[in-house]
């Protein structure tokens, strides 16, 4: 009984989110919706977008109503212009550095999706006097 408790102990240690809130200039800006554009690195498409900070995550509103959850590369945003996360579309984070993907199988595809250059790669660009 007592492994399983370390094992439950370990696993919930890997899995937690460290309780930094996202800081721009020392100023804590989690839970604020910021206008501001999002560049693609897969597709090169630039959208405007509504973004929600969470901690080490950004929450992107896209004006159709679709939105992405990214992991940020670092919460501390020191230019507003470049900030650099990471999510793919169809991937779920479970904390940490894990995520599963979900997948549509209507198609009865049985092959792995391949990777794509730069995909899940975004770079966010917010007004710098919109965050002061």
């Amino acid at each position: 009984m007592r492994s399983i408790q370390v094992w439950v102990l370990l696993l919930a240690l890997l899995l937690a989110e460290p309780a930094i809130a996202a800081e721009y200039r020392g100023k804590n800006i989690d839970g604020k919706r910021f206008a501001g554009k999002v560049y693609a690195y897969e597709t090169g498409g630039v959208f405007d977008v509504q973004v929600e900070f969470r901690k080490k995550k950004a929450v992107l509103y896209f004006a159709n109503g679709g939105q992405q959850t990214i992991r940020l590369k670092r919460s501390n945003i020191t230019d507003p212009k470049n900030i650099v996360g990471w999510g793919r579309v169809g991937f779920l984070s479970l904390g940490g550095i894990l995520s599963v993907g979900v997948a549509d199988d209507s198609s009865n595809n049985t092959e792995p999706p391949r990777p794509r250059p730069f995909e899940g790669f975004w770079r966010i660009s917010l007004n710098e006097a919109d965050l002061n």
